[in-house]
């Protein structure tokens, strides 16, 4: 009779432990809405999923990097475009001193206001800054972008040497030996620079896109992975609460039972 209730005592307390364990499990899924928490749920699955998880970070990086590539490209080719403006003012001037017409006065107040128009242009290549690397002086060098899988780059724009035949351009003398020389030198650097910032920067974008995309994919990997289907988890930690009150109820009428049988045993 002992042997017989020890071992149903330990039956009760071994199902009671597993039902135990169905309900925590369950309840760590509701809390995490996670079906794999830990390498007990399912080792592989984690192991997989914490690899897809690194490469979901870094590609969320390299995105970021990106973005703040494309927004330097930007400060730069707007600082080029402000920079473009100026030389228009300056070839108007150059075309207007080359009129014979014009007094030599005339030309003098031609050429102040080309002088301005250089240091604006010093100025739009000294304030083209982004996290205060200048962009446009030539000091940066190439500028290396890694987007999460590859690097791409920014390369050196020296706005400042292809600006270098304006600083000493004068329309002042005689009309007959002033020529647009440095001016057309100065645009077709200009637009050379711009022009591949321009390709560069359509490349950013495309590994922009491409990064979120990849990174969509990946991480509804790990959603198939390790997401709990919440209506199941709901379902099973029901359950099992109701099997652990149903055996909690069964382990106590046990017990009744063996402390009724003592007490007839003993009168």
């Amino acid at each position: 009779m002992k042997i017989q209730s020890n071992l149903q005592t330990k039956h009760f307390a071994n199902q009671m432990n597993v039902t135990e364990a169905k309900h925590s499990k369950a309840a760590r899924e509701l809390a995490t809405g996670k079906k794999v928490n830990t390498a007990a749920d399912d080792a592989v699955a984690l192991s997989i999923s914490e690899k897809l998880l690194k490469e979901a970070k870094t590609l969320r990086a390299g995105s970021n990097n990106i973005s703040y590539g494309i927004n330097a490209a930007n400060i730069a080719d707007g600082a080029m475009a402000s920079i473009a403006d100026s030389l228009g003012d300056i070839e108007e001037n150059t075309v207007r001193a080359m009129n014979g017409l014009y007094s030599e006065s005339d030309r003098q107040i031609l050429q102040t206001a080309n002088e301005a128009s250089v240091e604006t242009i010093k100025s739009s290549i000294n304030q083209a800054t982004y996290n205060e690397k200048k962009l446009l002086d030539g000091s940066a060098g190439d500028i290396n972008i890694f987007t999460g899988s590859s690097s791409s780059q920014i390369s050196e724009m020296d706005a400042k040497a292809a600006m270098a035949g304006l600083e000493n351009f004068d329309i002042s003398g005689n009309p007959d030996n002033i020529t647009k020389e440095s001016i057309d030198s100065a645009y077709s650097n200009l637009s050379a620079m711009r022009s591949k910032l321009g390709a560069e920067v359509n490349g950013f974008e495309h590994a922009y896109n491409s990064n979120l995309n990849t990174e969509e994919n990946v991480t509804a990997a790990i959603s198939r992975k390790v997401d709990a289907e919440m209506n199941e988890s709901v379902t099973r930690y029901k359950s099992a609460g109701v099997v652990g009150a149903a055996q909690n109820m069964a382990m106590k009428n046990q017990m009744d039972s063996q402390e009724s049988l003592v007490n007839r045993l003993m009168q």
